[in-house]
């Protein structure tokens, strides 16, 4: 039977378990997050917190999509052992906690149209991990920067938590799920599909190409003609998330586009 904690007890924080962290407004990718979890065959805990730290836009922030109760139920129908809902001041405990820094990588990308959003990041992620005490925990392959800056605080600070990365879960258009796609009109969600169709065209004038400038330059180009407004199309080394060398093993192509005025984000690797 599925239990919902508003905080952790002694014997809740000792269990052996696996850590699915989400900020609610559920969809098949949280799903497809939380079947991963349950292939541990350990106690299942899933938390929901809407994390204020990191947004950098208060509207943003306001307007996000919130359904605690529909949240609960989905998570109950799928046997969650525990649900962790915490409030803010149970979270960021006045001198409980500490501030993060998500250093040079976590000011590119997207932390340079979002300052501070991976400080917040990091700030409260370690915050659940020390209040849940997982030996696993899962993330989604979709917010990679997000994903390799939480590996990287683990090794940091020698966290005994393996980090888990789960596969991006996409519609038949290939638009990759997100809880911000429900502030779509239906017609931004036709144009947002055009997201990921322009990634596979990068990858794919890369790979008979071979010049990952040209093909990046081509993909931002082909923006312009769709008319959407981009923020960046940008390739890294998906290892060490710098700009791709001779020992790079996988790139990964990074986006992040503003539909409905609505921030979207995608990625796609290529392994070479």
């Amino acid at each position: 039977m599925t239990q919902i904690l508003e905080k952790i007890d002694t014997s809740i924080y000792s269990l052996e378990k696996v850590f699915v962290p989400t900020m609610g407004a559920l969809h098949e990718g949280h799903v497809a997050l939380i079947k991963d979890a349950k292939e541990f065959d350990i106690p299942l805990l899933c938390s929901i917190f809407v994390n204020p730290t990191q947004f950098n836009d208060k509207n943003d922030f306001k307007n996000y999509p919130k359904n605690l109760n529909n949240d609960i139920e989905i998570l109950k129908e799928l046997e969650v052992d525990f649900i962790f809902t915490p409030n803010e001041n149970y979270i960021y405990q006045e001198n409980q906690f500490e501030n993060i820094s998500s250093g040079y990588i976590g000011t590119l990308f997207e932390g340079k149209s979002r300052p501070g959003h991976f400080d917040g990041v990091l700030t409260v992620v370690k915050r659940l991990f020390e209040l849940v005490n997982p030996k696993v925990a899962i993330f989604g392959a979709k917010d990679a920067q997000q994903l390799f800056l939480i590996k990287e605080m683990v090794k940091k600070y020698s966290l005994p938590i393996s980090i888990v990365e789960s596969t991006t879960v996409r519609e038949k258009s290939g638009l990759a799920l997100s809880s911000r796609n429900q502030l779509l009109t239906r017609n931004g969600k036709k144009e947002a599909q055009k997201i990921y169709q322009n990634l596979i065209f990068v990858s794919n004038l890369y790979s008979k190409i071979k010049d990952v400038n040209f093909a990046i330059q081509q993909g931002i180009e082909r923006y312009k003609k769709l008319n959407l407004k981009y923020d960046y199309l940008v390739v890294v080394d998906k290892d060490t998330f710098e700009y791709p060398g001779v020992d790079t093993k996988e790139l990964l192509f990074l986006t992040a586009v503003y539909i409905d005025n609505i921030r979207l984000i995608d990625n796609l690797s290529v392994k070479l």
